[in-house]
């Protein structure tokens, strides 16, 4: 690890932002505890609770990782592209955590709901209100194992 400057400091921070990023690519925001970043990393957890005094906190963490990742899966030619791809993107575990922890963040504290409402109205002035809504929907329902009759 970095020796204790400023530089080792902000190195050090940046390797906590960036495993929070991978561990909730990976495996979810549930997986993301001060354990597993402490395993990944190497550091301690009071170390780590320095950085991200609360999981809320580690939320700025993400800067935009998560919208930019989202977006990039979806082909935004036309509203059909836009539905196929999100069906198809829904079979990816990146995409899939993604919009887990964006339908989640209804539950959550007040910056999580605040973020992810600024995520959905990002989707919704890129795709439109009914078509994002419409997409959500048929996310829930995927994530529940409902089968629908016209996907």
């Amino acid at each position: 690890m970095a020796k204790n400057t400023k530089e080792g400091a902000l190195q050090t921070e940046q390797l906590v932002y960036h495993t929070i990023v991978d561990i909730f690519m990976e495996s979810g925001w549930d997986a993301v505890t001060y354990g597993s970043i402490a395993k990944r990393t190497g550091l301690s957890r009071s170390g780590i609770q320095r950085i991200v005094p609360t999981k809320e906190s580690m939320i700025t963490a993400f800067q935009g990782q998560v919208f930019s990742y989202v977006t990039n899966m979806i082909d935004g030619a036309s509203n059909e592209s836009i539905r196929q791809s999100w069906h198809a993107a829904l079979l990816d575990a990146q995409f899939a955590n993604c919009i887990r922890y964006f339908i989640g963040a209804i539950g959550s504290d007040e910056e999580g709901r605040h973020k992810a409402a600024l995520g959905f109205q990002r989707l919704c002035s890129l795709y439109g209100e009914q078509l994002v809504i419409e997409l959500i929907g048929i996310s829930v329902a995927h994530f529940l194992g409902a089968k629908l009759k016209d996907v």
